[in-house]
């Protein structure tokens, strides 16, 4: 199969599982079931479309069938896929025995349709579409929170987002005539994207990402979610705002040099304070949650770097920088799946989310226990766990970039002090 028919082939069963766990929520086993094995199947097709292009190094563009969407997969958003795919295939089979607790209400209907809206932004052929998908999904994910107040922070913030996305969509079709990304990228190579434009999309994706001060609903809407609403906030939703800020910053290929500077400096900032605010936690979801933004600002410094290298033509750069933002991308959201999931089995069994109150919780659960305890390792950053390689290559982009230019020497020490002074934090 194509990549294409297997994007197609994936959307359709998120869809489809979407529905039919809505007709069956009165019996919220089966319910699961229908949304466990619908969502795991749409996500192996989506994971294998990621796969497809990425091991052919070539992109494709085509349509999805059942609403003529146009839809093009690049190498680039094939991580995207497979990181979606993998994640969700997790979560899926995860959540059919999730149904089984008596304090669960059905969730089949708004976890696959946030699959499906995230699959469809990340394959986007147009910017316009790509905000919409994003705020489709986004409202999804708003009604898996389980506590209203934080729904409505979540909400308002949300909203605030997708307005600054519509003006600067607004603005692109004024100044560019078209919302086509292939149109923009050809058109921004005479004429380069202006500066208002990248930050009101990178304050709007940036709300999405969870970026610090941009961070307000992370925290709550990951403790008051159930286990697999939590982890895909991490692993999906979150990593759809980075994808936007990337797509902005790469259009034309001729971005500024402070462009990669801020987008450094804001991820030292959201991995510091997220590490910082870890350390005073005691809630094992919001905990995460702040692990979950140190992480988006290591991610952040890679993307960070290879912005910069463009910026500074320094093809080693770019290639450390990206290679080692994505690849830490992925391999984030596959431990940050395995803990979240873990830290729910431990609610299920226990009725805790209090670290304090969980002692012993080894003997009583040993597979799990192992199951975290190597997921922490590789949150950790420890070899030869995948956590390492991604961090190891973010860091072999800041000795390049201490090599390009004194003026970003203290950039580089400043991230390079921040990762021994976090060690401490990594562990608790």
């Amino acid at each position: 199969m194509s990549a294409i028919s297997l994007i197609n082939s994936g959307v359709a069963w998120f869809v489809a599982a979407a529905v039919l766990a809505f007709l069956f929520s009165f019996q919220k086993t089966l319910s699961g079931w229908i949304a466990g094995i619908g969502g795991a199947v749409g996500s192996l097709y989506t994971a294998a479309a990621g796969f497809t292009v990425l091991t052919g190094a070539v992109g494709v563009s085509g349509a999805l069938s059942l609403v003529s969407y146009d839809v093009q997969i690049s190498p680039l958003n094939a991580i995207w896929l497979i990181t979606l795919g993998l994640c969700g295939l997790f979560v899926s089979l995860y959540n059919i025995d999730w149904h089984r607790h008596a304090q669960v209400k059905c969730n089949g209907l708004q976890i696959n349709m946030l699959m499906a809206a995230a699959v469809c932004a990340v394959i986007a052929s147009n910017l316009g579409m790509f905000v919409v998908m994003a705020e489709v999904m986004a409202l999804c994910a708003v009604f898996l929170t389980s506590n209203s107040k934080e729904g409505k922070l979540w909400f308002a913030l949300g909203r605030l987002g997708t307005l600054l996305l519509a003006i600067a969509c607004w603005l692109l079709w004024q100044r560019y005539g078209t919302l086509d990304l292939r149109l923009l990228d050809m058109r921004m190579q005479q004429l380069p994207l202006g500066s208002d434009i990248w930050l009101l999309g990178v304050i709007g994706f940036g709300l999405l990402a969870g970026i610090i001060p941009l961070h307000g609903w992370v925290p709550q809407a990951h403790a008051n979610a159930s286990a697999p609403a939590a982890a895909l906030f991490s692993t999906v939703v979150m990593k759809i705002g980075l994808l936007g800020i990337l797509t902005l910053s790469l259009l034309g290929g001729n971005a500024p040099l402070w462009w990669g500077i801020a987008l450094l400096v804001l991820g030292m900032i959201t991995a510091f304070v997220g590490g910082l605010y870890a350390l005073m936690e005691h809630n094992i979801q919001r905990l995460l949650a702040y692990h979950t933004l140190e992480n988006i600002g290591i991610i952040l410094l890679g993307l960070g770097a290879g912005v910069t290298g463009i910026a500074l033509e320094q093809p080693a750069l770019i290639a450390l920088g990206l290679v080692g933002g994505l690849y830490h991308l992925l391999n984030h959201s596959l431990f940050k799946s395995v803990l979240f999931l873990g830290a729910g089995s431990v609610w299920f069994r226990t009725g805790h989310r209090d670290i304090e109150k969980l002692g012993g919780i080894g003997k009583k659960m040993p597979v799990i226990s192992i199951a975290m305890l190597v997921g922490l390792m590789a949150m950790a950053a420890l070899p030869p766990l995948n956590g390492f390689a991604g961090e190891w290559v973010i860091y072999q982009s800041f000795f390049k970039l201490s090599n390009s230019g004194r003026r970003l020497l203290p950039v580089c020490w400043g991230r390079c002090s921040l990762w021994v002074w976090q060690l401490p934090v990594r562990w608790r």
